[in-house]
């Protein structure tokens, strides 16, 4: 009996079998493929994820960036000099300002209370001195017309001393010797009060000028107290001391203060400097002097480097910045900006767009377009000084080579890549 065989299922089933060996040869052919493609690269970037930058010659200006403010050069700072409590505010933060005009307005009753009492003191003791001054001249006059009155009487026995002298050398007996010595013995007694008299004239002169001197010293203390009184009073009127823009109001109605509360802040209008924010291991070609250019977003104005701080404030240092000439319209304080200061120009130097994390004086490795155009290899490139978007070639690059200059930290493993779509 024949058997019939079914030799199309049997066709498939070895077929079936070299499936395995077909996919391997088809990954093959394309991996061949894919490598001719690469030529030689071992990893592919899309062109529109880089950035690439040529190769220059010519003139190159070491400068150096910085971000910052305008600032007022001399900021007044209001504190109040009495204590009392904010009772009104008169002008904001922002309000141009007048020497001399009110910002706010303090209240404290117990600095009235105490002008009352010093001046009602001040008052009663120059009535209190006024009498005693009375009081001792009207003593001085007492003793005055005393030493007088004791003058007369001298003359007066002087001159009946005499006369009876001359009556008893004429040997005249009306005249007894007796009463003649008891008139020469009051006259030496006259003389006697009227020195006493004087010296306790000079005496009580003497005590009244100084009672008269320590009155008026109390008196100039008192008046002294009325005056310092009256400036605190008038200290509960906070005023502006210069022209120009308030920049802060520090206090709120209700407020109490003390002696030495900053009230306000004001800035005169016409002396901005700009404030820059350097890197610090960039500051140290910055010089006294420098040129700069600063761009407030509307205008750019020159300015001239006038400082440079010595202290080192988290990875960067403050550079003042002088402007030369009229301050534009936009200037005010506060206001952002951005500043770049000339170094140093070369009149011939190569140098390419700043790559990222490049740094002057160091060698940086770079991805240098290769000649067919769509892939790069990986160059050691030394750089030398940096502006403030290009970077000085010292070696490893030639005018007109390509470089990728944006972050290659996700392929810098790989020593060459394709750029797809570069050509």
């Amino acid at each position: 009996m024949d058997i019939t065989r079914n030799t199309t299922k049997n066709k498939k089933v070895n077929l079936r079998r070299y499936w395995p060996i077909i996919a391997v040869a088809i990954v093959v052919l394309i991996s061949a493929i894919a490598l001719t493609s690469l030529n030689g690269a071992s990893y592919i970037v899309d062109k529109q994820d880089v950035v690439i930058g040529e190769v220059h010659r010519g003139e190159f200006v070491v400068e150096v960036r910085g971000v910052g403010t305008l600032i007022p050069k001399d900021v007044q700072l209001i504190a109040s000099n009495v204590e009392g409590v904010v009772e009104k505010i008169e002008l904001e933060a922002g309000t141009p300002v007048k020497a001399g005009q009110v910002i706010a307005r303090l209240s404290n009753p117990q600095l009235q209370d105490l002008y009352d009492e010093s001046k009602w003191e001040l008052e009663a003791q120059r009535k209190d001195f006024f009498a005693k001054e009375m009081a001792l001249e009207s003593e001085i006059a007492n003793i005055r017309t005393s030493a007088v009155e004791a003058e007369l009487k001298y003359k007066s026995d002087k001159l009946q001393a005499q006369a009876e002298k001359e009556l008893m050398s004429q040997g005249n007996t009306t005249v007894g010797a007796l009463a003649h010595q008891k008139l020469l013995l009051a006259i030496e007694q006259h003389v006697e009060r009227i020195k006493m008299q004087k010296e306790r004239l000079e005496k009580m002169e003497a005590n009244m000028q100084a009672q008269k001197e320590a009155n008026e010293a109390r008196l100039k203390k008192l008046t002294n107290m009325l005056s310092k009184t009256q400036r605190q009073i008038d200290d509960l009127v906070v005023r502006a001391r210069i022209d120009g823009v308030i920049q802060e109001v520090a206090v709120s109605l209700g407020e109490r203060v003390t002696y030495g509360t900053q009230i306000a802040k004001v800035a005169p209008e016409d002396n901005l400097v700009a404030m820059l924010n350097v890197q610090e291991f960039q500051v140290r070609d910055i010089a006294v002097g420098q040129r700069v250019m600063i761009d407030t977003r509307s205008s750019e104005v020159e300015g001239m480097v006038a400082r440079i701080d010595p202290a080192v404030v988290q990875g960067v240092v403050k550079v003042e910045v002088t402007i030369a000439g009229a301050l534009p319209a936009e200037a005010r304080p506060d206001l952002s900006i951005e500043g770049v200061i000339e170094i140093e120009r070369k009149s011939e130097a190569l140098f390419v767009s700043r790559p990222t994390f490049a740094q002057s004086y160091r060698p940086a490795t770079l991805y240098r377009i290769d000649s067919d155009g769509s892939s790069a290899s990986r160059t050691v490139v030394d750089m030398g000084r940096t502006s403030a978007r290009y970077i000085e070639v010292v070696k490893g690059l030639n005018e007109g080579d390509r470089v990728i200059v944006s972050d290659s930290s996700a392929w810098d493993s790989h020593e060459s890549i394709l750029i797809k779509g570069l050509l």
